[in-house]
């Protein structure tokens, strides 16, 4: 149920990635069109958005809900979907990332009950 919730992502345009990893790192489910490393991206995520969320406490700017990161080949999308979960969305240049935003905050309780 999880891989086909992801794979929906996939169907907007410009999306390469879906993963959905736990806060250690490693990777619960994935979909991937194209070249990319998901067990890397999973370890990544989860030290980013472990950064991300410290700044966030030391500064009391209260709880994360998404992060964007703006790179030149494209965007990546991080998310909390509990206190153990997380999901990284990856796209191609040119994405539209108010659409990502918009699948990810409609489906984040189908997402989370499918866990």
């Amino acid at each position: 149920m999880l891989k086909q919730i992801l794979g929906e992502f996939l169907k907007l345009d410009g999306v390469t990635a879906a993963v959905v990893a736990g806060r250690d790192g490693f990777v619960i489910e994935s979909v991937v069109a194209g070249d990319v490393d998901v067990e890397a991206l999973g370890a990544m995520a989860s030290t980013g958005m472990g950064t991300s969320e410290a700044m966030s406490d030391e500064l009391g700017k209260g709880e994360m809900s998404q992060m964007l990161i703006e790179l030149e080949n494209g965007p990546i999308l991080l998310s909390p979907l509990s206190e153990d979960e997380l999901i990284a969305i990856v796209a191609n240049a040119n994405v539209n990332v108010g659409r990502i935003r918009y699948e990810l905050k409609k489906n984040r309780d189908r997402i989370t009950a499918a866990l």
